[in-house]
């Protein structure tokens, strides 16, 4: 679900574009529907808001204003980088940078497979970034590459260094409850509105079939990150950011049949090596499921 749902979002993303939906009002009709999920799950679930520690709050705050900005990064990259080129960038440093926090922070000590898969997704983050000087950038000047690439490089930062996944692993060690954090982290998403009139003037008529594809995206958002926060809780941080570089063949396959957006064989090469320890992650996940139902 949150491979898909991220492959879906960067597709549909682009098609809205095309529709006259500006890239800050874009991103803000992601976090109004995140926004909109999560109040209906903190209605229901009705935790104590309150009732964390100081630090634990901090940690709350600070984690969503974190996340605002990675959001925007990553979603300035599906407008503005090939989606494939993205997602291989952004999937296949995550796990890298996940793995280094959360021995750090959450004291999950990586394993020679999770070692393995960082030295693999770095060879392939490196194909795509060098395959990035093509079709897009071919006709931007150096420092416009530059800008270009470092879009899904600082969002993948972000949503790591950021804390946004290895804090909230950590928050749920101490018993932060689930609807808990990813309320914090979906309120600071009001900041997008007053930044989209900042720096764009969004208008708000559009024809119908681009209001459906704008629905269609904020919903494919909202239950990816929804299921992304559910796996976090659940699984080392380090396994679900392993087993997202599927993301990279599902925006690939997208992208051909939907955007006619032909990747060259570096791209393909490179999104192919940083999917391969996303598939051996995903295999040993599922044995070690099937091991504790036995």
């Amino acid at each position: 679900m949150v491979a898909s749902g991220a492959a879906l979002t960067s597709i549909l993303m682009r098609l809205t574009k095309r529709g006259g939906v500006q890239n800050f009002q874009s991103i803000f009709w992601n976090q109004v529907a995140q926004m909109i999920f999560v109040l209906c799950l903190t209605i229901a679930v009705r935790p104590k808001l309150r009732r964390e520690s100081w630090k634990e709050t901090a940690v709350l705050v600070s984690g969503g204003i974190i996340r605002v900005v990675a959001t925007v990064c990553l979603c300035l990259s599906y407008l503005h980088v090939l989606p494939g080129n993205t997602s291989s960038v952004v999937y296949g440093l995550g796990p890298v940078l996940t793995i280094g926090l959360a021995a750090l922070i959450t004291k999950e000590r990586p394993t020679v497979v999770h070692i393995i898969g960082m030295v693999i997704c770095i060879c392939g983050v490196t194909m795509v970034g060098v395959s990035m000087n093509a079709k897009e950038t071919n006709n931007q000047t150096v420092q416009q590459q530059v800008v270009t690439l470092l879009y899904p490089i600082s969002a993948s930062a972000l949503l790591t260094l950021g804390l946004c996944w290895v804090l909230l692993r950590w928050l749920s060690k101490r018993g932060v409850p689930l609807v808990t954090h990813m309320f914090y982290y979906s309120i600071d998403g009001i900041l997008l509105l007053p930044l989209a009139y900042v720096v764009e003037k969004p208008k708000w008529s559009f024809p119908p079939d681009t209001w459906g594809l704008l629905v269609a995206q904020t919903l494919a958002y909202a239950m990816q990150y929804l299921c992304n926060a559910a796996a976090i809780h659940n699984e080392t941080a380090a396994t679900v950011q392993i087993v997202k570089v599927l993301t990279v063949p599902s925006v690939f396959v997208l992208g051909f049949f939907v955007l006619e957006m032909v990747p060259n064989v570096l791209e393909i090469c490179g999104g192919a090596i940083v999917t391969s320890p996303g598939d051996y992650g995903f295999v040993d996940s599922s044995q070690r499921d099937l091991q504790v139902y036995e």
